[in-house]
């Protein structure tokens, strides 16, 4: 296990924090009105996503118009991101996104289900495996058939799956695979508590739907199992957790061949024979607190832990710490994130995570400074990420490249969904 003082004194921290929130709930009706199971903290919050976790305005939307045959959302976005690293890149880029929801009943149970990206992107980088290069394109993310055949107890899915539902970029980016999903979920009318068991049988691939095999080669697989529970302690905080099994196999070339840049060890890197040493079969946690201190000002932390059981106890290990502060100014909310992580070389296929935290042999640290209107639905976001090599390996270079600690500077403005 990598020696982090700082991720180690998390779960002491954690304990002291969980203690003085649950302290804080038997005060006389600090938060007195709120409800967390519920899709509102209070009706001035409507078009907001007061914390990452719940109210969410894209929810509510649904809720408007559930009796609709068709459902078609929107979004818009400006970013510009910068990257810089000692020896390999120095990029701006700069580009635009339009992103549509699409959903249409075929029957009462059974949904077509679509999430599709236009981008836009300009700039100059010099190129990482195409990492960050600047192209313009429409990119799926979610084209799916959805089927409920026991309402709010069966879902299962069939087609491309966004997997951003893990909330780790550390496990997964920004990504859709092929494949099936099947969810069960139990929940009480009190809204106290709630279960859910989720399986999914996918082909990991890249965003753009390719098969990334350089030669014929058999499919390439992802499983994952995941229970997750959700206690809601009192009307102004809950605690969520999370344990997830992931198995991958049978990965290209061309996908050993990327990640062998991007942290793991692989042998022979050339994209026709490129081969990882260690298969990647093991667990992922996750837990959520999250406390609603009073009508304006709201905290969550984070605490992961990926563990892949097939690597050396030195190489298969993640962690992240992460802090949500949110504060309600009246037509503004505020926030800021803190997050303290490490992930070690083969913890998991680096070519599948964010490259915004630098993919694989990391430690750093990121913060990201949001600024939302509720009157308008805009949101500004500001952040920036120090990712640090974990182990030096500057022998491991393949055509020049190497990896090296980067910086990312990442500015948007982004509209909330709005509904046609």
């Amino acid at each position: 296990m990598r020696d982090n003082r700082y991720l180690h004194t998390v779960p002491k921290g954690a304990t002291y924090f969980l203690s003085w929130c649950l302290f804080a709930t038997t005060l006389a009706n600090p938060c007195k009105g709120l409800a967390v199971e519920q899709v509102y903290y209070d009706s001035s919050l409507q078009r907001s996503n007061f914390l990452s976790f719940s109210p969410s305005y894209e929810k509510i939307l649904e809720e408007q118009i559930k009796d609709r045959r068709s459902i078609f959302l929107w979004r818009l976005r400006f970013d510009s991101e910068g990257m810089q690293t000692a020896q390999n890149i120095n990029s701006q880029i700069v580009g635009a996104t339009g992103q549509g929801r699409f959903v249409y009943k075929l029957m009462e149970d059974l949904s077509f289900n679509a999430k599709v990206n236009l981008r836009l992107r300009s700039g100059r980088t010099q190129d990482l495996f195409g990492d960050l290069e600047p192209t313009s394109g429409i990119y799926p993310r979610e084209i799916n058939l959805k089927w409920t055949p026991f309402k709010d107890r069966l879902t299962l899915r069939a087609g491309q799956i966004h997997q951003n539902w893990f909330n780790e970029p550390m496990f997964l980016g920004n990504l859709g695979f092929p494949g099936l999903q099947q969810i069960l979920e139990h929940s009480p009318e009190s809204g106290k508590y709630g279960l859910k068991f989720i399986t999914q049988q996918l082909i990991p691939t890249s965003s753009t739907l390719s098969s990334r095999v350089a030669d014929r080669e058999p499919t390439p697989q992802l499983y994952t199992s995941t229970l997750q529970g959700t206690y809601n302690i009192s009307s102004h905080n809950f605690i969520m957790a999370s344990a997830t099994h992931y198995n991958y196999s049978r990965l290209p070339h061309v996908v050993a061949s990327d990640s062998f840049i991007y942290g793991n060890s692989v042998a022979n890197p050339d994209p026709n024979s490129a081969e990882f040493d260690f298969d990647f079969n093991g667990y992922f946690t996750h837990v959520t607190f999250e406390q609603k201190i009073s009508h304006s000002f709201a905290t969550q932390v984070q605490w992961s832990v990926i563990k892949n059981l097939k690597a050396p106890d030195e190489l298969g290990e993640a962690q992240a710490f992460t802090l949500f502060l949110y504060n309600d100014f009246g037509p503004w909310i505020g926030g800021v994130t803190l997050r303290d992580y490490f992930i070690e070389g083969d913890a998991v296929p680096a070519a599948y995570n964010s490259h915004l935290l630098g993919h694989n042999n990391r430690e750093g640290q990121r913060i990201e400074v949001n600024l939302e209107s509720k009157d308008w639905g805009v949101i500004f976001r500001a952040s920036y990420t120090k990712a640090d090599l974990l182990s030096p390996r500057g022998s491991r270079a393949f055509d020049g490249l190497q990896q090296d600690d980067q910086q990312t500077f990442y500015f948007a403005v982004e509209t909330m969904y709005d509904f046609i």
